[in-house]
Formats: C-alpha cells, structure tokens, sequence
C-alpha cells in the first residue's frame, strides 16, 4: 500500500506539471524508469520475506540449547531479524532511491555541466534521488523549533530549501543575486510567474510567484539576528513565514555551529540551494554565489524538461520592478 501511494504520488505531480503547461511531455517516460525499479526490489523483497514468514521457527527451548552448545563459537543473528533490520529503511519508503535523469542530477548523464553543480561527498551530503535529509530548525516569525523538511506541503511544486549561510555582506549580495536572476523573464521562476501577481494573497505562504515553486530560507544566524526585510531580498522575504535559524543543536552533528547546513553538507558560511521535487525527493545541489552563476545552473537543470527555453547566461531583461 504505502508503494502504490508513491507511485500515485509520483505519476500525478507530473502529470500535473505537463497538463499545466510546465513541462516537456518526455518528463512523463520518467514514471516508469523511476518506479518500476522500486517495484521489483519490492516483489523481491516480499519474496524473501513471505519465505521467512511461512519457515517454521525453532522452539526458544531449542534455540537456548544450540546457543548454550555453541560455547565460544560465534552466535548468529536469526535471519529473521537480520532481514527485517536490513530492510527498515525500505519498509519504511526512506530507502527509495531513484537513479540519475533529468530529474536527478548527475555529472555524467545530465545535461546541465555547469561547475557549481554538488555532488555527494564533494561539497554536499546530500544524494540525489533521495528524500531530503530531516533536520531541525527554529522558524524566525514565531521561534517555534519545526522539522525543516516537513515545512511546506505537498503543494505539487519544486521546493527551492535556499541556505544563505552566515549573516554577512558577501552573503547578502549572494541572496540578492539569487533572487535578481530568478526574476528574469527567462529563468526558472520568471518563466512561470503567475498572471495575476498583483492579485496574490497578503497570506499566502507557499505560492506567492508561481505555483510550480516554493521558497524556504534558512540562515546559520540565532534567531534574534535575522532580520527578514532588512536582510532578505524582496523575494526571499515574501516568504517570510518559511524563513529559519540554523541555531538548533543536533546529536549527529555535535561540534556544528549550523546544524542543518552541517547535515547538508555545506559550509556554515558560503551555504548552498537545495532544489527538492513535488514529491520530497533531491533533485539537485548547487553551489550559492555572487553573481548569475547560481540561477544559471539552476536553469540549466529545469530548462532539460520545461515546456519553455530557459537562459543560462543571465542575459534575460528583469521583470523585477513587478514584483
């Protein structure tokens, strides 16, 4: 059951992007590539299982004796146990992984080659096609301490996870390169802005720009230190209510400033973008910098399934006076 929930999941969201004038047909070849791998892992693993399941087990009376006559010898874990514990995370749906496309970036097989592209263990921890790592932060409009990655829901959008980094002027010009390039009429998000922006709801949190992309910012700053409107470009601070501080302690990353930048793998100063799909899984990680380079690989990576042609050169006319 909890498969044929993915699978739904996985299908509609593309289904809903291509209908919606977003992306390419070809995207939807994709369905089938990605989940029918996870469908034969799992018909092999329910073989193993029901196997486990329907061999008689032995008596604890007999198994006290075997391990009593064992002496010294090595005690071997039942197979049982063993294979339960070995498939938890794909029990679970956390150990889905799905391989390279154009919807999971890789250096060898996709076309975006830009050079600020992340690879796992070089420059990020995070793999793609895998769930976004769970990490805990504070969110600045009300100081409540939230699971990160359950902070925007399952809208049928791209969540674009922007970590800024240390509060700094460098950094600020790095955001507001981000969000100046964003904005172009050609890049990833000005492609698809909404026709009725003026119109957008003061309270709308998620889908203020567009409703193939949601924004959430997360700086290595305490809390009573991030000035939304004072720090943020105007398109970062629209989301306000997805604005957070990495200043929550995590066991697994004990000597880290910036718990949830150290878990991504970034720098707690340079920081990075997280681009997740509709259905939470990394798409790609790239690098945050001064300048075009950042939104360029971005539109690299959206323009090799988007309906329209995207600009990777920053060259597009802005449309930031709109916003």
């Amino acid at each position: 059951m909890n498969t044929a929930f993915l699978d739904a999941q996985n299908l509609a969201w593309k289904i809903h992007h291509v209908e919606s004038g977003f992306a390419d047909r070809s995207l939807l070849n994709s369905y089938e590539s990605e989940r029918k791998h996870i469908a034969e892992n799992l018909l092999n693993f329910d073989a193993k299982y029901a196997k486990l399941f329907s061999t008689v087990q032995p008596s604890s009376d007999v198994a006290n004796k075997a391990q009593d006559s064992a002496n010294s010898e090595k005690h071997e874990e039942n197979e049982f146990v063993k294979t339960f514990k070995e498939s938890c995370e794909f029990t679970s749906g956390y150990g889905v992984a799905y391989q390279p496309n154009t919807l999971n970036w890789s250096p060898d097989s996709h076309p975006a080659k830009s050079p600020l592209f992340l690879e796992w263990k070089s420059g990020t921890e995070l793999r793609t096609g895998r769930i976004l790592t769970a990490t805990t932060v504070t969110r600045v409009a009300d100081a409540n301490v939230v699971h990160l990655e359950d902070q925007i829901p399952t809208n049928g959008a791209f969540r674009i996870f922007v970590f800024g980094g240390r509060t700094s002027r460098e950094q600020k010009n790095a955001l507001a390169s981000f969000a100046n390039h964003s904005l172009l009429s050609t890049s990833y998000l000005g492609a698809f802005l909404l026709e009725n922006l003026d119109k957008v709801n003061y309270h709308e949190r998620y889908l203020a720009h567009s409703k193939f992309f949601s924004f959430c910012t997360v700086l290595a700053s305490k809390r009573p230190d991030v000035d939304i409107a004072g720090y943020l470009p105007g398109l970062l601070a629209r989301y306000g209510d997805n604005v957070y501080a990495d200043d929550v302690w995590d066991v697994r990353v004990p000597d880290a400033k910036a718990a949830a930048h150290a878990k991504m793998g970034f720098s707690e100063e340079k920081g990075g973008v997280v681009v997740v799909r509709p259905d939470g899984y990394v798409g790609c990680v790239v690098k945050l910098v001064d300048g075009s380079g950042t939104v360029d690989a971005l539109n690299q990576y959206f323009g090799s399934f988007t309906a329209k042609k995207l600009s990777s050169g920053g060259g597009a006319s802005g449309i930031g006076s709109r916003i």
